[in-house]
Formats: C-alpha cells, structure tokens, sequence
C-alpha cells in the first residue's frame, strides 16, 4: 500500500508546483516575479543521444522541509521536476527507487500529459533489473535562494529509460 501512494503523492506535490507558475504569451510569473535556472546534459529518452536541457522558465517551491524543482524545458514540452523531503540545509539526497525520504523525479515527454506513463519517466519505476536512480546535491541554501546539481535515470510504464547528467539548478526559492 505504502509503495502505490508514493507515486500518486509524488505527482500531486509535482502538480501543485507547476500550478505555482503561470506562463502568458511572454512572461513566467511567479509569486516573487523571479525564475530559476535548469540546466542539464545528455537529456534523452528511449536510447535516444542526449541533448542539452536549458529552461529558464523553472520554479524552485519550498514548503516547510519540503523542496520541488520543476523545469519546462525552453521551446518544448519536455520538463523535469524534482520532489525532495527533509530539507533542512544544503547537502545529497537521493533519487533512487524505494529511498526511505520518499524522494524522486519525473521525467516527462509532454508536460501537458501528466497521466500518460508511456510519456512521463519516473524514479519509482524499473526495467528489468535497472531501478531509477539519481541523485541531488544542494550546495547552496538560503532562506530565499538555491543551488546545486543533479542526475536522474528514470523509467516509463513500458521499461524505456529517461536519463539527465550535469543538471544544475540556481535560483530564488518561491
């Protein structure tokens, strides 16, 4: 029982921060007025070769000890968003399936799909023997911005793997 709520949690607390950002035709408004910035590298899906993950539309939510990251990335629908707990001060935390924070990610194909699991990737997913895995590391934390990096291996509902290195994140905390 345990395991089946956790993605559902880890959905809704994604959600709940994509609803904090409202994008118009030009401008990304949030409750402080400032973005954050993702960055990544080798960001594919299904074997694909990687590309560069630039978002300079992201958010960075803090509630309580709890932290969310979320990046659309810049001219597509494709976004990565972050869950971790326990957040007290700058340090690792890890992404891998079944850690005992509940943390995880998601990796989408189509942000404005949130339900299809052939197109979003996740952390609490497998593929045979491979588990999604991943890791953050805060190397930055004040009470109104952050900063630091991050890896994800996540997978789909059908066993293919979404993968991001070298991701960075800078910005003021909303």
């Amino acid at each position: 029982m345990k395991n089946s709520i956790k993605p559902i949690l880890l959905l809704f607390m994604m959600a709940l921060t994509i609803s904090a950002c409202k994008k118009t035709d030009s401008t990304i408004i949030t409750a402080t007025g400032t973005a954050a910035v993702v960055t990544g590298q080798n960001f594919g899906f299904d074997g694909a070769a990687g590309v560069a993950f630039n978002s300079n539309t992201a958010a960075i939510v803090k509630v309580g000890t709890l932290v969310t990251i979320s990046a659309i990335q810049d001219g597509t629908s494709n976004a990565i968003k972050i869950v971790i707990n326990n957040v007290t001060a700058a340090g690792t935390f890890v992404l891998d399936k079944d850690n005992t924070q509940g943390n995880g990610a998601i990796i989408t194909k189509d942000n404005n799909k949130p339900t299809d699991n052939t197109l979003n990737y996740s952390t609490d997913n497998t593929s045979g023997v491979n588990k999604g895995s991943g890791q953050v590391k805060i190397t930055s934390l004040t009470g109104t911005d952050a900063e630091g990096t991050f890896n994800i291996v996540a997978y789909n509902s059908a066993g293919k793997a979404a993968t991001v290195s070298q991701g960075t994140f800078k910005g003021h905390i909303n």
